[in-house]
């Protein structure tokens, strides 16, 4: 069914009172891209002009360096107070674990709501 007519305003259930009317998009909804510069809603994954996707979360060279230095640090805090053991192989591997969720965590701790994300052409 197709409606000519506009929207009639609704009440509310509680009040009876009529319920404020559907505003536009406000301005601040409206990024420029960071490849060309042209304007794109903020909930694009795509820029109209460029054709630059939106990606998010850590680079891949982010992750990779996070867990390498939870692979080297965590042994070498172990070494300090044990011998070289198999603990020493455990400590490695958790210290990887944690340094492949700590760049994961910290970018949510510290982009709080919103998510970090990049612009990249395809």
């Amino acid at each position: 069914m197709v409606r000519l007519s506009p929207k009639p305003q609704q009440r509310s259930i509680l009040t009876g009172n009529y319920l404020p009317a559907i505003r536009p998009p406000a301005q601040e909804t409206i990024v420029l891209c960071p490849v060309c510069r042209s304007k794109m809603q903020r909930t694009d994954e795509q820029c109209p002009n460029c054709k630059a996707e939106r990606h998010f979360g850590p680079t891949r060279r982010e992750t990779i360096f996070s867990s390498v230095v939870g692979l080297v640090a965590t042994p070498a805090l172990s070494l300090l107070l044990f011998r070289p053991s198999f603990w020493t192989g455990m400590c490695a591997v958790v210290g990887l674990m944690l340094g492949f969720l700590w760049r994961i965590i910290a970018i949510r701790e510290i982009a709080g709501s919103a998510t970090r994300d990049r612009m990249r052409l395809k």
